[in-house]
C-alpha cells in the first residue's frame, strides 16, 4: 500500500505551559490541579474569542493553532494580563505563572494534530520566555510590529536545544525587560565524545581477513582498529510507515562512531547486504573483519517509541551490553545521543562533552527521514532518482531553512542536475550551488561536503588550480563514507590517480556495497593510472552483479571492451562492446563526455578511451 502524501501548511503556533508545574504538584497536587483548571478556562475562553484551536495538550502544556499572527499575540497578552490580575487578588491561594512562545512556520498536518519545525520552534520560544512572559519568532514579530500597540525587546539570535532562531520578547512589564543573552555559537552538530587512552588492546582478538579494493584478502592483526558493524534497526511495530525511525537511528549511530579514528565503522549498505543475504557469523568475521555487531529494533504506538539495542562481541559470541529506551518521538535526537554514548562507553571510549564534532544533524524526525531517502535516490544517478532527491532535499530546506546539511545537500542536487543534463540554465544552477556551498563554509569552515561542493563547481568552471587545491584538507576532514568517496572522485578528476585509487580502496573497506558509481570511477582511476590487469580483473568481477547505478552495467562492459582492444584481443573487445548495448543505458560519446570526464583536468585518457570505443561502433549520441 502506498503511503499517504504528506500534507503541509504554514501556521501560527501558540505554545504555553506552567512555570515549575512539577514542583507545584509535588507540594500541593489537589490545589495545583484545581488552579490549572481555572487558568485553562480563562485560556479556552480567549482561544474561542480569538479563533485559536487547541491541537495538542499534555498535563500543563497547550499547543494551539491560529490563522492570524495578530490574533495569537493579542490572545497571549490578554491571557498574561488576566493571569497577573488573578494572582494579585488577595483570595488567590495558589498563584500560577505561564510562559508563552509563538512562531509562524511550516508544519505537517496529521489528522487534527500538527508537528514539524514550526511547532518545535514555538516550543523552544516558550522555554526561552520569562515567567509571565511572551517570546516571539522573527516571523511573527515582523508581521505584527506595526499592527499592535505593544513594545518588543530584540533578543537577537538564540539557541535552545539545538534550534537556532531570532527571538523577541513582548514587553509587558518594563521593569522586567531583560538584556539580550549572549548566544553561544555552536557547530552544526552537537559536540560530544573524546577518546580514552587505550582501546581494548587484545580484547578484540585476531581477525582473519579484510577485503581490499582489488578483492585480495589482507591479514588483519590485533594492532588494527576494531571493526564495528551496525545492523539496520528492525521495525517491529507492524507499520511500514515507521521504517524511517530505524533507518534514521542506524545512520545516526554510524555517523557518530565514524568520527573516531580508533574505530573502523562499516557503512549501512554493508549491514543491509548482510541482512538481505543472511550472511553467517563466520563470514561476517572472515570477510569483513567484524569484531562488534550492534543490533537494534524499534517499536512505536502513536507518539510513543521503544528502542531495543544490544552490542555483540563476535570473538566471544556474547552480548556485552543491552538496553531498552522508551520515549516520545519528539525526543528521538536525545535518545540517539544516549544510545551513541552508551555504545562508545562499552567500546572503551570515554564520552566527554566538547571534543569532537558529532551527529545530530536534524531537528525533526521528518527531516531525518527525508535525508535517508534523499541519499538513496541521489546515488542512483538517474533522472527519476534525481527528481526524487530534489523533492526530498527541497522539503528539508523548508523544514529547516538554516540547517547547513540541508543547504549543502540542495547544492549537491543542483550539481547533479547539471551533470545529468537536466538543467535548463547551467550557469544559474552552478552559481546557486556555489553560493550555497560558500554560505555554509563561511559559518562552518570544516564541513567537508560544503568544501567539496565549492571545489567541484570551481573545477566545472575551469579553475582546477583552485578546486584541486583543497584535496589535502578534504582528505584530513573526510570521516564518513559520503565524504570519503567524494574525495576519491575529486582526486581522480584532478589527475591524482594513485591517491584516488588509495582513497577508493579505503571507501571499499568501509562500505563494500556502496553505490556502484564509485566502482565505475575506481575503474577509471585504475585505467588512467595504467593498471590494466588490475582493472580487467576488477571489471570481470563487477559484471557478475547487477548495479543500482543506472549506467553501471553498461560502463563496466565498455571498460572491458576498451581493455581487450588495447591488448589486441579484437573478438573479446567486440563481445563486451555488443553486450553493453543490451544494458539499460548503453554508452555513447556524448554520455561519456558529459557523465564521466566533463570535469577531468587532463583529456588524454578520455580522448583515447572514446576513440577506441568509437572504433568498435560507439555512436555520438
Amino acid at each position: 500500500m502506498e503511503s499517504k502524501e504528506i500534507q503541509r501548511k504554514i501556521a501560527v503556533i501558540f505554545a504555553t505551559d506552567v512555570v515549575s508545574y512539577s514542583k507545584s504538584i509535588e507540594n500541593d497536587e489537589e490545589g495545583t490541579i484545581k488552579t490549572l483548571r481555572v487558568c485553562r478556562k480563562i485560556l479556552d475562553d480567549l482561544f474561542q474569542e480569538h479563533d485559536g484551536r487547541i491541537f495538542n495538550t499534555a498535563g500543563d502544556s497547550v499547543l494551539a493553532e491560529f490563522s492570524s499572527a495578530v490574533s495569537a499575540v493579542i490572545c497571549a497578552a490578554e491571557f498574561q494580563k488576566l493571569i497577573a490580575e488573578r494572582n494579585a487578588q488577595s483570595d488567590t491561594t495558589l498563584k500560577m505563572e505561564f510562559r508563552i512562545g509563538i512562531n509562524m512556520g511550516d508544519v505537517v498536518v496529521e489528522g487534527e494534530n500538527l508537528y514539524g519545525e514550526g511547532v518545535n520552534i514555538a516550543a523552544r520560544l516558550e522555554a526561552l520566555a520569562q515567567p509571565n512572559g511572551i517570546s516571539l519568532s522573527r516571523s511573527i514579530h515582523d508581521l505584527i510590529t506595526k499592527k499592535i500597540d505593544l513594545v518588543f525587546n530584540d533578543l537577537g539570535e538564540q539557541s535552545v536545544k539545538e534550534n537556532r532562531f531570532h527571538a523577541f520578547d513582548v514587553v509587558l512589564d518594563s521593569k522586567k525587560r531583560r538584556k539580550p543573552p549572549v548566544a553561544k555559537k555552536k557547530s552544526p552538530m552537537p559536540v560530544v565524545l573524546a577518546v580514552a587512552a587505550v582501546l581494548l588492546i587484545g580484547a578484540f582478538g585476531y581477525y582473519k581477513y579484510f577485503m581490499e579494493g582489488d578483492g585480495e584478502p589482507k591479514e588483519v592483526t590485533a594492532s588494527d582498529r576494531p571493526v564495528v558493524l551496525v545492523m539496520p534497526f528492525a521495525n517491529e511495530s507492524g507499520d511500514k510507515e515507521q521504517n524511517y525511525l530505524g533507518m534514521g537511528i542506524t545512520s545516526n549511530l554510524i555517523t557518530t562512531l565514524s568520527h573516531f579514528d580508533q574505530l573502523l565503522v562499516l557503512a549501512k549498505t554493508t549491514g543491509e547486504y548482510v541482512l538481505a543475504n543472511k550472511v553467517p557469523k563466520e563470514e561476517i568475521v572472515s570477510q569483513y573483519g567484524v569484531s562488534y555487531v550492534l543490533n537494534g529494533s524499534t517499536q512505536s504506538a502513536g507518539s510513543k517509541v521503544r528502542i531495543n539495542v544490544e552490542l555483540v562481541d563476535m570473538a566471544s559470541d556474547s552480548v556485552i551490553w543491552s538496553e531498552a529506551y522508551d520515549f516520545s518521538e519528539k525526543d528521538i535526537f536525545d535518545i540517539q545521543d544516549q544510545v551513541s554514548d552508551s555504545v562508545l562507553g562499552h567500546l572503551g571510549l570515554e564520552v566527554i562533552e566538547g571534543s569532537v564534532a558529532a551527529v545530530s544533524k536534524w531537528k525533526t524526525p521528518e527531516a531525518l527521514k527525508n535525508e535517508v531517502l534523499c541519499i538513496a535516490a541521489f546515488n542512483k544517478f538517474s533522472k527519476e532518482g534525481h527528481y526524487e532527491a530534489e523533492r526530498l532535499c527541497d522539503a528539508n530546506v523548508i523544514l529547516e531553512p538554516n540547517n547547513p546539511y540541508a543547504i549543502t545537500a540542495q547544492g549537491w542536487v543542483l550539481h547533479q542536475k547539471v551533470l545529468l543534463g537536466l538543467s535548463e540554465n547551467v550557469q544559474d544552477d552552478l552559481q546557486t550551488a556555489y553560493k550555497l556551498a560558500n554560505k555554509v563554509k563561511k559559518e562552518y569552515p570544516d564541513y567537508v561536503l560544503a568544501i567539496q561542493l565549492a571545489s567541484t563547481v570551481e573545477i566545472i568552471l575551469g579553475d582546477h588550480d583552485k578546486g584541486c587545491g583543497q584535496l589535502e584538507n578534504m582528505t584530513n576532514l573526510s570521516k564518513e563514507i559520503i565524504s570519503v568517496v567524494t574525495t576519491a572522485w575529486l582526486h581522480r578528476v584532478c589527475g591524482e590517480y594513485p591517491a584516488s585509487i588509495e582513497t577508493f580502496e579505503k571507501a571499499f573497506k568501509i562500505s563494500p556495497h556502496y553505490s556502484s558509481w564509485i566502482k565505475v570511477d575506481y575503474m577509471y582511476a585504475l585505467l588512467q593510472n595504467g593498471e590494466f590487469e588490475k582493472a580487467k580483473k576488477y571489471a570481470l568481477q563487477q559484471i557478475e552483479n547487477e548495479h543500482s547505478y543506472s549506467r553501471g552495467d553498461a560502463v563496466f562492459r565498455a571498460q572491458l571492451a576498451y581493455i581487450y582492444k588495447k591488448f589486441g584481443d579484437e573478438a573479446s573487445a567486440q563481445k563486451y562492446y555488443e553486450a553493453q548495448k543490451t544494458m539499460k543505458e548503453g554508452v555513447t560519446k556524448s554520455s561519456i563526455e558529459a557523465r564521466d570526464f566533463s570535469m577531468d583536468r587532463s583529456s588524454v585518457f578520455a580522448d583515447d578511451y572514446i576513440a577506441v570505443l568509437q572504433s568498435l561502433g560507439m555512436p555520438d549520441k
